[in-house]
């Protein structure tokens, strides 16, 4: 079957609505996964989804190509990303798929493939499903195999709360931008004891205020208005499945998530002393100064969370934590990320140390930081771009600590004694993202302004494209 390749990617797959997928290719798609796993004598499958308009359709279609293989499938329904992979431990089943565009706006749709427990395919195990789809490489199975609904929700939140007992009672503001987190979230803050102010929280498939992202300012600016309008002690923002988190404190402030890396490092470096702390190369330098203050050991990988939970299996860190937001607590929960699981570890950190957000910010160390900004290139030629980009950077930053190895994978990072910065292109979308930051307000105006110059030199940056995140930032 014919489709466009570049909707396989490095660690999921993802497209366009009917112009990259339709369900008879999703079909074709199941049916494939579901002979890579026979092969591989894994006879049983997961299947959730998030709340895209075309989730459940391609979820039916999924599980129509699974079961022509001979897989047996779980169906647990509308569901969040990090509960899919708490079920391959509850139901005892290491393989399955999740339906999810993540971050991706409303036009998009995608798969994360899972074949290991809290595991999704990456470069290879992708690379062999492209090739085994374009081959139509495929077998059907002497026997259908079967369907089950299951509906794991009441089991999962019992399983949150009792890992994660919070004493204290705070007011929460929860925002998912009308998505999936909306239909959850509330019910499991409830019956942790908070007081639960929502906004967003009725879900519309249409996605009418954009895309559900916790990295883009538009989003976090309307969740700082909205906690304080609330008077809250905090608020939460979530993307469509539910993986990634955003937060804002009690006084307003937005907290990009490498400073939670960095809060979340010094909670777990107090349960695991000396423990190896493993984070993105997007990350603040914040992050291994406080890893390092705490007695731990820094390590820094390549960004993509599945590219770091495969690293893990190796580094066997007690904790890894993205800009993006997602955070994988692994000494604790397990090797994967979970929103909700990470909502619940702040508020429950915040309740035994007596600190409001503002208050364990403000014993960090300070940096004046961007969000993570991202600007469209198209896929066919965003690795050439960085090539060109590259040279340029370390000609002029020769004092600069360049890391462009495998630590950054598929970009390169500046490390300076004042600042830093990061240039990279995306695994899962036809964009390049920066990220930069300094210790005072005329070293962030400087690099601003030579980052800023330095890209729009470049035709490849299509600056109005309406899937850029947070480009008023170079302004």
């Amino acid at each position: 079957m014919k489709f466009n390749p570049h909707i396989f990617r490095g660690y999921d797959l993802r497209g366009l609505v009917g112009t990259d997928l339709n369900p008879e290719l999703v079909e074709h798609i199941g049916k494939v996964f579901g002979t890579y796993l026979k092969r591989r004598k894994l006879p049983r499958a997961i299947i959730g989804r998030d709340s895209r308009a075309t989730s459940q359709a391609y979820g039916d279609a999924l599980i129509r190509g699974l079961r022509f293989a001979g897989i047996d499938v779980f169906d647990i329904g509308m569901t969040l990303v990090g509960t899919f992979y708490w079920a391959q431990y509850y139901l005892n089943t290491n393989s399955g798929v999740f339906v999810t565009a993540s971050h991706n706006p409303a036009e998009f749709n995608g798969f994360k493939f899972a074949s290991d427990f809290s595991e999704t395919l990456v470069t290879d195990g992708m690379n062999e499903l492209r090739r085994m789809a374009e081959k139509d490489d495929y077998e059907k199975s002497d026997k259908v195999g079967t369907v089950r609904k299951k509906d794991i929700q009441d089991s999962y939140f019992s399983d949150l709360l009792t890992r994660l007992p919070i004493k204290r009672k705070f007011r929460v503001v929860v925002d998912p931008s009308c998505t999936t987190a909306g239909a959850i979230a509330p019910d499991l803050l409830r019956k942790a004891g908070m007081e639960v102010v929502e906004k967003n929280c009725v879900i519309d498939q249409s996605f009418p205020l954009g895309t559900a992202d916790p990295t883009e300012t538009l989003v976090a600016e309307r969740l700082r208005k909205e906690v304080l309008e609330a008077h809250a002690d905090i608020g939460f923002s979530y993307d469509a499945d539910g993986d990634r988190i955003g937060i804002v404190d009690e006084k307003g402030t937005i907290i990009w998530n490498d400073v939670l890396v960095a809060i979340f490092a010094e909670d777990v470096l107090h349960q695991h002393p000396g423990a190896t702390i493993m984070y993105n190369t997007l990350c603040s330098k914040v992050v291994e100064e406080t890893i390092v203050k705490n007695g731990g050991k820094p390590f820094m990988w390549r960004t993509g969370h599945s590219f770091l939970k495969k690293k893990n299996q190796e580094i066997m860190a007690a904790f890894i934590g993205e800009l993006s937001g997602h955070f994988f607590f692994s000494k604790d929960f397990y090797n994967h990320d979970d929103g909700l699981y990470s909502t619940l570890r702040l508020l429950r950190y915040l309740s035994e140390t007596g600190k409001s957000l503002h208050e364990a910010v403000m014993d960090l160390p300070q940096y004046v930081s961007s969000p993570e900004i991202k600007m469209f290139c198209a896929d066919d030629k965003k690795v050439f771009l960085l090539e060109k980009i590259s040279p340029l950077l370390k000609k002029d930053f020769q004092g600069a600590l360049v890391i462009d190895d495998e630590r950054a994978g598929d970009g390169i990072r500046l490390d300076m004694e004042d600042a830093m910065f990061v240039v990279r292109y995306s695994q899962n979308g036809p964009y390049l993202t920066v990220k930069f930051e300094a210790r005072t307000d005329d070293r962030y105006r400087e690099l601003k302004e030579y980052i800023s110059k330095l890209l729009h030199q470049f035709n490849e940056i299509d600056w109005n494209s309406k899937i850029n995140v947070n480009v008023n930032a170079l302004s």
